[in-house]
């Protein structure tokens, strides 16, 4: 059975999708909410209700049904074309308009996921998008691939807090020489921020807590050493911890001691809220 498409007149990101569809030889029933296609949308709707998202700036198109599925979003479309369900943790929905899209995180080490997503990335670009890529340091190679091919146009590194820590902020280890390889890479990005998360870890000990002034004094140091820079567009964000730890988030006044501890390497470092 084809798959059904439903997209929409003047729809930039339904043009992307139509157009890989029919490069891949994929057959497709479309169904344009702005013309004939509209009842059948409706009547889809009125079915499917709960699955459809609807954002603020209202329904989101392209939506993909594959007769079992909905997928809605062109990257997430693109990212289950090319490889079913594989790419799920790395495309997700974007929440950028004008243009732009985001929801693009750069994948764990993996040759084959690699592939998929420069793929990916390649296709957006060259169809027309703006692309805003996150990554928190690891797999620093497709960093670099993707920078020297130009393929994004602002870059947000989430930075965990320094390379020892990774494992237990993020369940895997991180070198430190990947760490400061994908740093050193920032300032090749037309535009970037650098976030460093204040978050709750489980330590050694089994106990939880939150990193403290000294390790995100550290991170900062790194991004200073990798880079020889000290003015980077540095950010300190919260992140509230999961229900289940039964910790109380952080009061805002926390965190100008972390911002204190930061800017020895980071001058410009600033609270983000």
């Amino acid at each position: 059975m084809p798959f059904t498409l439903f997209s929409a007149t003047g729809c930039m990101r339904c043009e992307i999708v139509k157009s890989y569809m029919t490069d891949h030889a994929m057959v497709y029933d479309e169904h344009n909410i702005k013309t004939k296609g509209k009842d059948a949308f409706n009547l889809f709707y009125r079915k499917n209700r709960p699955d459809i998202f609807r954002g603020k700036d209202g329904m989101e198109f392209p939506i993909l049904f594959t007769g079992e599925k909905i997928i809605q979003g062109v990257g997430e479309i693109l990212a289950f074309l090319k490889a079913g369900d594989r790419l799920n943790t790395f495309i997700k929905r974007s929440d950028l308009s004008h243009g732009w899209i985001n929801g693009l995180t750069v994948p764990a080490n993996n040759a084959c996921m690699d592939d998929d997503f420069l793929e990916i990335l390649r296709y957006l670009k060259d169809h027309g998008l703006l692309i805003q890529l996150a990554t928190d340091g690891r797999n620093a190679h497709l960093l670099e691939t993707i920078i020297k091919e130009n393929l994004i146009h602002r870059l947000i590194f989430y930075l965990r807090g320094p390379a020892e820590l990774y494992k237990f902020l993020t369940g895997a280890t991180l070198d430190k020489e990947e760490l400061r390889h994908s740093l050193s890479l920032v300032e090749k990005s037309p535009e970037y921020h650098i976030i460093l998360s204040i978050a709750c870890l489980e330590r050694s000990n089994g106990e939880p807590g939150y990193i403290t002034p000294e390790e995100a004094a550290r991170a900062a140091a790194l991004v200073e050493h990798a880079t020889g820079n000290k003015k980077h567009p540095f950010f300190i964000k919260g992140v509230i911890p999961p229900p289940e730890w039964d910790i109380a988030p952080l009061p805002s006044a926390a965190f100008f001691k972390y911002r204190t501890a930061c800017r020895p390497h980071m001058v410009l470092a600033e609270i983000l809220k």
